[in-house]
């Protein structure tokens, strides 16, 4: 409970100033993730190269900053990647070569979305709200599924999850968003539609990284926050529902 009390102020507090300064802490959280991720392959004895996906992942955070391409990034990323294959890998580089791909790609570019939605007009609301929503439908299908859940949602990734508490929680996230939407002055219907487009999404996040710890043999991505994880733990639902809601915002003309 004290590290989420700690920690959810300062991620608001990164979105209220915004700038370098979130890019700032978001740069920080994904490199993070980068060592999480080493670690986690690690244990399934894969190969993962966590400087060059630390480099490639802030590369991918600063592009959109700088004014370059990301597709520029992610093109010079896998020459330098090939090339570590052939210059330092040995065996293994190929191996090493996918995960480290694999890898900038899940934490700088998904992460990146969070900068490029506080830069959209009325951008310091709209995060807030996306993080209203995702935290709404954990907070809500957590609660849920305890009380009334029986049946598994997909037991073999997370045995605790139940189709009671996904409906829950995304219902709690649809509400969320139409509130969050409000808040800048659009109709509900938009609303609905980002709330339960993040909610649902967020959710498959959640599973994916769920499956991930499960496949490399872990119970956490990390130790950073004691009694809930590491910063992938925290951040699984947020990767996957950044993007989608990036594009329905411009798509729908919010931001």
């Amino acid at each position: 409970m004290l590290t989420a009390g700690l920690g959810i102020p300062i991620l608001l507090g990164l979105i209220y100033v915004g700038g370098w300064v979130l890019a700032a802490g978001t740069a920080a959280m994904a490199a993070i993730g980068v060592f999480e991720l080493h670690r986690m392959f690690q244990n399934r004895g894969l190969s993962f190269f966590p400087r060059l996906a630390v480099v490639w992942t802030w590369a991918l955070l600063a592009a959109p900053l700088a004014g370059i391409s990301s597709d520029l990034v992610l093109g010079a990323g896998w020459g330098v990647a090939a090339i570590w294959t052939l210059t330092f890998a040995e065996g293994s580089g190929f191996q090493g070569a996918l995960t480290t791909s694999w890898g900038a790609m899940y934490l700088g570019w998904l992460f990146s979305f969070m900068n490029a939605i506080r830069g959209l007009p009325h951008g310091r609301a709209l995060l807030f709200g996306v993080f209203l929503v995702v935290w709404s439908t954990d907070t809500l299908a957590f609660f849920g599924g305890r009380a009334w859940g029986r049946a598994r949602l997909l037991p073999r990734v997370s045995p605790g999850k139940t189709w009671v508490g996904a409906i829950i929680g995304t219902a709690a996230g649809t509400l969320a968003g139409v509130v969050a939407v409000a808040a800048v002055g659009r109709p509900w219907p938009e609303g609905l539609l980002i709330g339960l487009g993040i909610s649902v999404v967020g959710q498959l996040g959640d599973l994916v990284e769920s499956n991930l710890k499960r496949w490399c043999g872990v119970k956490d991505s990390g130790n950073l926050l004691p009694g809930h994880g590491g910063i992938l733990d925290r951040f699984d639902s947020a990767l996957f529902a950044l993007p989608l809601a990036y594009y329905l915002l411009r798509g729908l003309g919010i931001g």
